[in-house]
């Protein structure tokens, strides 16, 4: 048993060797043929960056569009954002968007969707007369159903109240960006 054993723990020693060796030729200069599936190094997996710079113009940053209570006006900051996004757009022909409504959690199911759907054909219609073609907008009501904050406070209300834009076609990354926020009267929040 013991030369059994022994002649195991020889024959592991020798098998680990040849690997090595095997290991040692394969990845030597001018070797490169000699690769087999078994000693193959995996590739690097991809790595992603954060543009920046000039690069950041590939992005297609959009601004959110906020909302006063039960309201689907534009008020003048949500029109600058609008007026930026339709400059970015005429530029990216191939863009097109999902244009979706929300209301925060105050009123009925029925008439947050309702509501939603005003404030998504407001932010459509504000972009087609500036425009942008119409088979490249669509919109869409979420009501009370998709919160950015889920909390009963008038912070989360004024980030709740709003339109966004997702990329139904296009080769851009979207990106949303906070647009200014609006109380329950309009009036701009913050700076």
């Amino acid at each position: 048993m013991k030369k059994a054993v022994v002649f195991l723990f020889f024959a592991m020693l020798i098998v680990a060797q040849c690997n090595k060796n095997k290991q040692q030729v394969v990845n030597a200069p001018g070797n490169e043929n000699t690769q087999t599936q078994a000693t193959k190094v995996a590739p690097k997996p991809a790595r992603t960056e954060v543009a920046t710079g000039e690069m950041k113009d590939l992005l297609l940053a959009l601004k959110r569009v906020h909302f006063a209570f039960d309201s689907s006006t534009l008020a003048p900051e949500a029109r600058k954002a609008l007026d930026e996004a339709a400059e970015k757009l005429r530029t990216n022909p191939q863009v097109e968007l999902w244009v979706d409504g929300h209301s925060d959690e105050r009123g009925t199911t029925e008439y947050n969707m309702s509501l939603g759907e005003r404030r998504a054909q407001t932010v459509l219609d504000y972009l087609k007369n500036l425009g942008i073609e119409a088979p490249r907008l669509s919109a869409v009501s979420f009501g009370e159903e998709k919160p950015l904050v889920d909390k009963p406070t008038d912070d989360a209300y004024a980030r709740n109240r709003r339109v966004e834009f997702r990329l139904m076609r296009g080769d851009v990354q979207l990106v949303l960006e906070e647009g200014d926020l609006l109380d329950d009267q309009g009036k701009r929040i913050g700076n």
